[in-house]
C-alpha cells in the first residue's frame, strides 16, 4: 500500500512540475512580449493624475500615487520611460514576495527550486497582466503575501517552541516574541499604501494568528503576557492606520459617490434589474420619484459606473446623508425582487475570485454574465492576441488538471496514511498544518466575499490574485514534497 501511494505522489508530482514549467515558459514569453506596452487601463489615468497632484478619493491609497511621482521622476533624469521602472519594481518585488513566501509554507528544495515556485507565482496569467501594468494590485498583492508569510513564521516558530516544551518539560518562549507580528504589520501598512481595502484585508490574518493564540491559553501553550502584548500592538497598529488613511483622501476627488457599505449594496444588488423599462414601471414610486427612467438605464448600461453616475447623481441632489437612505432602499427592493438572480450572480463572482483562470474561461465562452473579464483580456491580448489566447487557454486547462490531480492524489496518499496510522495506532499532530492553512484560506476567503459584495458585474480577476495563486502554493508544495521524497530515497543519508 506505501508503495502505490508513493508512486501515486510522484506521478502527481512529476505532472505538476511539467505543467507549471509549460505555464512558467509561457508566461515569460508573453511577458517579453508585453514589457513595452501600456496597457489601457482607465484607472491607470486617474493613478497617473494622482501622482502629479497627490490627491486620492477614498478609493485610493497615497502609496501607489508617490511611487508613480518618483519613477516619473527618474525618467525625466534618464529619458528611460517610467513604464520600465514601474514594472521592473513591480515584478522584483512579486518574484521576492513568492520566494518568501514558498519558503515561509514549508518548501525544503533547493535555491533553484524555490525560484522556479516563485516563477509560477509570477507568471500566474492573472498576475502577470497585473505586474506589467500601471496599477496598484501588484504591488498590494506582493505585500500580502509578505505579511502572510510573517504570519506563518510565527506559526511555525510557536510550534518549535512547543516541540522543546514537550521534549525538555520546560516553557521556552521566542527570544523577541513581538518581532514578527510588527514585521507582518510593516507590509501590511505597505499594503494599505497601495490598495486602501487591503486596510481591512490584511487585518483578517493578524487577527486569526491573534485568535489562535488566544485559543491556545486553553492548553497553556501561550504565555498570557505574550497574548496581551499581541493585542496592544495589534490595537496600536490598527489605530495608526485607521487614523492616517482618511487623512490623505478627499471624497468625490474623482467624480466617484462616497465609499460606503450602503452605495456598496445597490451596486451589488441594483445594477443587474436597471435596464428593463418594465421593470421600472414596476418599481415603488418613491422610487421612481428620485430617478427618471432615462437616469436609470443610463446607469445601468456599463458596470462600475454606478459610483460615478447614478449614485454621484443621488448624493449631489440630497446630500450624502439622504443619499445614504436611498441606496438602502434600492438595495432592499432589489434583493427582495430578485434573489435567485442576486444569488446566482453572487456565486458566479465568488468562484470567479476564487479560481479566476478556469472561470475566466467560461466567461469568454459565454457563460455567466457580462464583467470586466472580457475587458481585461481585450487588454491583455494588444501585444500578441494568438499568444494571450495560448496563454489563457493552457491556464485554464492546466489549472482545472492540475488541481484535480493534486486533490486525488491528496486523497489516496490520505487513506493510506489513516490506514498504517490505525494499523500502528500513532497518531501524527497536524496542527501546525491545519494552522496554517487556516490562515491562508480565511484571509483568502475575506477577500472572495469582499470583492463579491463591492460590486455586482464587475468581476476583475486582478483583484483576486491572492485565492488564485494559493492553488498555485498547493501545487508547488505537492511537488516539492514528492521531490524532497524521491531524493531520501535515493540518497538515504539525507
Amino acid at each position: 500500500m506505501q508503495k502505490i501511494g508513493r508512486a501515486s505522489a510522484q506521478v502527481a508530482g512529476r505532472f505538476l512540475f511539467l505543467g507549471v514549467s509549460v505555464q512558467i515558459l509561457l508566461g515569460i514569453c508573453w511577458g517579453v512580449r508585453s514589457f513595452g506596452i501600456f496597457p489601457e487601463f482607465g484607472d491607470s489615468y486617474t493613478w497617473l493624475k494622482a501622482s502629479e497632484t497627490l490627491v486620492c478619493d477614498d478609493y485610493m491609497g497615497i502609496g501607489y500615487p508617490l511611487f508613480l511621482m518618483l519613477v516619473k521622476g527618474i525618467e525625466s533624469i534618464s529619458s528611460i520611460p517610467y513604464t520600465f521602472f514601474v514594472y521592473t519594481v513591480q515584478i522584483l518585488i512579486a518574484f521576492y514576495a513568492g520566494v518568501v513566501f514558498l519558503r515561509a509554507c514549508g518548501v525544503t528544495g533547493k535555491k533553484i527550486f524555490l525560484c522556479w515556485g516563485s516563477l509560477a507565482l509570477l507568471t500566474f496569467p492573472c498576475a502577470m497582466q497585473s505586474h506589467l501594468a500601471v496599477l496598484p494590485n501588484s504591488p498590494g498583492y506582493s505585500f500580502l503575501l509578505l505579511e502572510l508569510s510573517a504570519v506563518i513564521r510565527i506559526l511555525r516558530q510557536d510550534a518549535v517552541a512547543e516541540d522543546a516544551v514537550a521534549e525538555d518539560g520546560e516553557t521556552t518562549a521566542p527570544a523577541r516574541p513581538l518581532h514578527g507580528l510588527f514585521e507582518a504589520g510593516i507590509w501590511w501598512a505597505l499594503s494599505t499604501l497601495c490598495v486602501v481595502e487591503n486596510l481591512y484585508l490584511g487585518l483578517v490574518p493578524l487577527i486569526v494568528l491573534w485568535l489562535i493564540h488566544l485559543w491556545q491559553l486553553r492548553s497553556r501553550k501561550t504565555e498570557k503576557k505574550r497574548v496581551g502584548r499581541e493585542l496592544l500592538l495589534l490595537l496600536a497598529m490598527a489605530g495608526i492606520l485607521f487614523t492616517l488613511v482618511p487623512m490623505w483622501q478627499t471624497p468625490g476627488s474623482y467624480g466617484k459617490a462616497e465609499n460606503t457599505v450602503s452605495a456598496a449594496m445597490m451596486r451589488r444588488f441594483s445594477w443587474t434589474h436597471m435596464r428593463e423599462e418594465e421593470e421600472y414601471d414596476e418599481w415603488p414610486e418613491q422610487l421612481r420619484t428620485w430617478m427618471t427612467w432615462k437616469e436609470m438605464r443610463n446607469a445601468g448600461y456599463y458596470a462600475g459606473t454606478m459610483e460615478s453616475g447614478i449614485q454621484k447623481t443621488l448624493e449631489d441632489r440630497f446630500g450624502k446623508a439622504e443619499a445614504q437612505k436611498i441606496f438602502r432602499e434600492y438595495a432592499g427592493y432589489h434583493l427582495k425582487t430578485y434573489t435567485s438572480d442576486n444569488i446566482h450572480q453572487i456565486a458566479w463572482d465568488c468562484l470567479g475570485y476564487a479560481i479566476p483562470t478556469v472561470l475566466l474561461q467560461l466567461l469568454l465562452d459565454g457563460r455567466g454574465y457580462d464583467s470586466f473579464s472580457g475587458r481585461n483580456v481585450d487588454i491583455m491580448m494588444t501585444g500578441d492576441p494568438r499568444l494571450t489566447e495560448l496563454l489563457l487557454k493552457y491556464s485554464s486547462w492546466w489549472f482545472l488538471s492540475g488541481i484535480a490531480v493534486m486533490v486525488v492524489s491528496g486523497m489516496i496518499c490520505g487513506i493510506i496514511a489513516m490506514l498504517r496510522q490505525k494499523k500502528e495506532k500513532t497518531v501524527p499532530d497536524r496542527s501546525l498544518f491545519w494552522k496554517i492553512a487556516g490562515v491562508c484560506v480565511i484571509t483568502a476567503a475575506g477577500m472572495i466575499l469582499w470583492y463579491t459584495m463591492r460590486d455586482a458585474g464587475c468581476l476583475d480577476y486582478k483583484n483576486g490574485l491572492l485565492p488564485g495563486s494559493l492553488w498555485l502554493v498547493g501545487m508547488i508544495l505537492w511537488t516539492d514534497r514528492t521531490i524532497s521524497a524521491g531524493d531520501t530515497e535515493d540518497n538515504p543519508e539525507k
